[in-house]
């Protein structure tokens, strides 16, 4: 791959990459169902299991460092990290922010990257050095492993532990889940790891950490702004039952801190510590308000609900199937009223759902169905923005262990892949060419390529309604179809596509 990846933007190096992550992906599938059929009943003891894990991360961290070496991406999202390293480089910490958020690193990335910015640029690499590449592309791989290790956290407490060990290789090896680290180059990833694990501590009914890593990944790319819904539904509901309790019940002393009542105190100190630490976070970058805590809370969370430059750029989104790719919302769009509306609709269906059971489970689901309706419905969805859903179903799958979960991540992630590898194609972006060689380049695909963008659109849009279905009757049911144990690839095929109940 190292070949294709340096000899240019050819016809033949893009198709051989393009095909050789869609294999990956089937291939990866196949095995994680024949692997699920196989232990979904098993909870033994693993043997070696430390080594087991090592090896598998090993060969995640081998596989992305591969892709991402030979691969730059997209040329806009990586030339978002070397234009922070190069302000770090003339400006310092001042200066960097300039008023448009898709321009920039949102804080807690940007606070990450002044680390490795730094040594970059004591180092002396360039923009287009092997090296920078390098530097940009290692800490979205560290957050993709870490979004591993927590999905496999997720499944070994709630599983079982070989599921756990399977749902990680998964991640680890499949191209889902590497493709916006290594392949595409997006802060999103991180959105997708502080999800997960936000996600874990949700499930553990642990507030504290579970609102500190919401609003972490907050802070980590505008995506991360669509967990917000599913935050305060779980804050709000936990504190007034609490509340509720302490009235009804009037404890005294250690009592207040078991489970019925702790919400009570937990939620507020939550609330606290994520503001505190996102103003502190926030303070290396917004020096141009002079530390306005509203200016930038604003700029970062709630303009990214109402201002937007495209309706999608390449993504798998329903304004991708009816020709607005790339498309600018005209000066009448009510981008408030929609934001409103969206986002109280939303809030609706979480609340609805999660009230009917009020079940952890379901939350993280709910989470995962909230990033995936964004991605289709929401304004402003771009190429890789979805791999912070897909990887909060798998999350919900270790959690519910409904098999139709499943096929939404199967059919939805296939589509993704396909979309990620046409797009960058078409720009002829899957290589190591710097940037100088493709001049002004139109940001949104056309022609054949476009054609593929809204196939796997379409595909998106099916599973989204599938997904929604899902949802509803999970949550408000309690109804599952879970995988049964079976033998051989023919037998493991059928039990994944059959209709019985589990």
């Amino acid at each position: 791959m190292e070949f294709f990846a340096q000899s240019g933007a050819s016809v033949a190096s893009d198709a051989i990459i393009s095909v050789f992550t869609v294999l990956l992906t089937l291939f990866a599938v196949a095995l994680l169902i024949i692997m699920l059929c196989r232990f979904v009943d098993d909870d033994g003891a693993v043997k070696h299991k430390v080594l087991i894990l090592l090896t598998v991360f090993a060969v995640g961290a081998a596989l992305r460092l591969g892709f991402g070496l030979c691969i730059r991406g997209y040329r806009d999202d990586y030339a978002v990290f070397t234009r922070m390293i190069d302000n770090l480089r003339a400006h310092g910490l001042s200066g960097y922010f300039d008023g448009d958020v898709d321009g920039v690193l949102y804080p807690v990335v940007y606070f990450v990257y002044l680390i490795f910015g730094g040594l970059a640029n004591v180092t002396g690499l360039s923009s287009y050095d092997l090296g920078m590449q390098f530097t940009v592309k290692l800490p979205l791989i560290i957050a993709d492993l870490l979004a591993a290790f927590a999905v496999y956290l997720i499944a070994d407490r709630y599983f079982n532990k070989r599921i756990a060990i399977v749902l990680c290789a998964f991640v680890n090896l499949c191209p889902i889940f590497f493709m916006g680290s290594s392949v595409w180059c997006t802060p999103i990833v991180f959105t997708a790891m502080f999800g997960c694990f936000a996600c874990y501590f949700l499930a553990r009914k642990n507030h504290i950490c579970a609102l500190v890593f919401f609003t972490v990944a907050a802070y980590s790319s505008r995506e991360g702004v669509y967990l917000i819904p599913v935050a305060g539904v779980f804050a709000a509901f936990h504190f007034v039952r609490a509340v509720i309790n302490i009235k009804r019940d009037a404890p005294q002393g250690k009592a207040l801190l078991s489970d019925g009542y702790v919400a009570a105190v937990t939620v507020p100190i939550g609330v606290v510590v994520s503001t505190a630490g996102a103003y502190l976070i926030g303070l290396f970058m917004i020096l141009p308000y002079d530390a306005s805590f509203f200016g930038y809370i604003y700029d970062f969370l709630l303009a990214p609900f109402v201002v937007w430059k495209y309706f999608t750029v390449n993504g798998l989104s329903v304004y991708s199937i009816f020709g607005q790719n790339g498309a600018t919302p005209g000066a009448r769009f009510p981008s408030w009223v929609f934001a409103l509306m969206f986002t109280a609709i939303i809030t609706a269906v979480v609340c609805v759902v999660y009230f009917s059971k009020r079940n952890r489970a379901t939350l993280v689901m709910l989470a995962a169905y909230s990033m995936f309706t964004m991605q289709i419905y929401y304004p402003g969805s771009g190429g890789a923005g979805m791999q912070s859903a897909l990887i909060l179903l798998l999350a919900a799958y270790a959690l519910v262990r409904d098999k139709r979960l499943l096929h939404v991540l199967f059919v939805a992630g296939l589509a993704y892949v396909v979309n990620i590898a046409s797009t960058l194609s078409a720009f002829g972006y899957l290589n190591n060419l710097a940037d100088f060689n493709f001049g002004d380049e139109s940001i949104a695909v056309a022609g054949a390529a476009n054609v593929i963008t809204v196939i796997c659109a379409v595909l998106t849009l099916l599973a989204h309604l599938y997904f929604t279905v899902v949802t509803v009757n999970v949550g408000m049911t309690g109804h599952k179809k879970c995988l049964m144990p079976a033998q051989g690839f023919g037998g493991c095929l059928k039990e994944y596509f059959s209709v019985k109940k589990g």
